[in-house]
């Protein structure tokens, strides 16, 4: 009973019915807590890639942009 933080001999002398609750406690926010792992893999996944450019620019038409001022260059 680790994850419970409390010693297994506590944990032993408590109503079922108590520990019962703890244990459910512990389950749900253990799948709390894998659920927003998952978010946040789905949300990196989504964000890696080749970005979201509509459109591509050659490199003589980016130095031609950039010298007529089109493109700051800072």
């Amino acid at each position: 009973m680790q994850h419970l933080k409390n010693p297994y001999a506590d944990v032993m002398m408590m109503p079922t019915c108590e520990r019962r609750f703890f244990l459910g406690l512990a389950t749900k926010s253990a799948m709390e807590r894998e659920e927003q792992v998952e978010e946040m893999k789905k949300n990196a996944q989504t964000r890696t890639g080749k970005g979201s450019r509509s459109t591509t620019v050659s490199g003589e038409a980016l130095k031609t942009r950039m010298k007529s001022g089109d493109i700051p260059l800072t």
